[in-house]
């Protein structure tokens, strides 16, 4: 499954399942009890283990801005790792399921967000309902920003 994400959305980094929340959703207090699934959660950890940046996310929408996460990393002063060979062990071909949720779908997905959630936000009465729709409208805005900014380094005959 890994290699097929991989190859899907070349992501640089490796990633981790924890089905049940044990092993390290719980730890991290990253597990929706009521959903039964793994929040989103961005910790950097500096040389000596002390956290040194930590943002939970409501949902997979919910995406923190660049800035706080650089500015914690760069204000430990180490320097700069190259960048990962890509994981293949040998004679394993990725197959990603012809239901995965490609790149080219989150487009209409995002935009469907902006949009409910700006049309919502102009009829809510309640200023904090508004609030929390507008977060919504600006993390769906944020994300399909980023993706323009992905999808120019991996052109869709690429992908």
């Amino acid at each position: 499954m890994q290699l097929a994400f991989d190859r899907t959305w070349h992501v640089p980094f490796p990633w981790v399942s924890d089905p049940d929340g044990s092993r390290l959703a719980r730890p991290l207090g990253a597990w929706d009890e009521d959903a039964s699934i793994f929040r989103p959660v961005i910790v950097a950890v500096g040389p000596d283990g002390s956290e040194v940046f930590r943002e939970l996310s409501r949902d997979f929408t919910d995406r923190p801005d660049d800035e706080p996460v650089l500015a914690a990393v760069e204000a430990l002063g180490l320097p700069a790792l190259p960048e990962p060979a890509p994981w293949a062990p040998d004679g394993v071909e990725p197959r990603p399921s012809k239901r995965a949720f490609t790149p080219a779908s989150f487009i209409p997905y995002f935009r469907a967000i902006t949009f409910n959630t700006k049309a919502l936000s102009e009829r809510m009465v309640d200023e904090r309902d508004r609030d929390e729709v507008l977060t919504e409208n600006a993390m769906a805005t944020s994300f399909l920003g980023a993706f323009d900014t992905w999808h120019a380094e991996h052109p869709p005959g690429r992908q």
